[in-house]
């Protein structure tokens, strides 16, 4: 009795349990949502939060909503992560410029309730450099997809991203203040007050970008695969 020999055919594989990685780069209609969405949260959010000051030695800016394009651009791609700064920010000028129409200057400073700025850390970020730099802090996180495959549930991945995003944000950062000493020649800036403005201005919104957006991913993370299995 002769056995038939196995067939050489492979079984039909269900291919949608281990989908292609899309590349980080692609570009479809949710990122499109995501990029109009986060210019305008971003918009409304990232001026309203410069009138916060940090109490250090110098008066600097302080930005909790760096953590929109930051979490818009892990989460959608770098496309999406520099849209929305970019964007979001040039979109908050002029929200600004509607809002805060009121505001009285005198000496160097600005004057908004109990709110006091600087005007000279503005320099830098009220004009294109602002712009690149919020653009680029979104183009940064948006590359950490490439090393966590859009996964936030274990350490590795969320060093990963803390990593990456605090260099992003030191980017950003460093062109807005250099730029006041080498594009704007601000008189109120020399190399030695940049650097120390740098360092303050780094150092409070790393620390925040670094609890708050791994807590975010790993929250959103842990939510998105609860029900994928449900």
């Amino acid at each position: 009795m002769q056995r038939r020999a196995p067939s050489q055919q492979s079984s039909p594989v269900d291919n949608s349990r281990n989908p292609e990685p899309v590349s980080i780069w692609f570009v479809g209609l949710p990122q499109v949502v995501a990029a109009i969405l986060g210019i305008i949260l971003y918009g409304l959010l990232s001026h309203v939060n410069l009138i916060i000051l940090v109490p250090t030695g110098t008066l600097d800016v302080f930005l909790p909503a760096l953590l929109i394009p930051l979490l818009f651009g892990v989460i959608y791609g770098p496309w999406v992560g520099l849209i929305t700064g970019g964007f979001g920010f040039l979109l908050g000028d002029y929200v600004a410029n509607l809002w805060l129409h009121d505001l009285s200057w005198g000496n160097g400073y600005l004057f908004y309730g109990s709110a006091l700025i600087n005007f000279r850390d503005l320099i830098g970020w009220n004009g294109f450099t602002g712009y690149l730099a919020n653009g680029m802090i979104g183009l940064v996180a948006g590359l950490t997809q490439i090393l966590t495959r859009r996964r936030y549930n274990n350490f590795e991945s969320l060093a990963t991203v803390g990593v990456i995003t605090a260099a992003g944000v030191a980017l950003g950062i460093a062109i807005v203040v250099y730029s006041a000493v080498l594009v704007y020649h601000s008189p109120y800036y020399r190399a030695t007050e940049a650097t120390m403005a740098f360092l303050d201005t780094t150092l409070p919104n790393l620390l925040f970008a670094l609890v708050m957006l791994p807590l975010l991913l790993f929250i959103g993370d842990a939510i998105v695969w609860s029900k994928g299995r449900a």
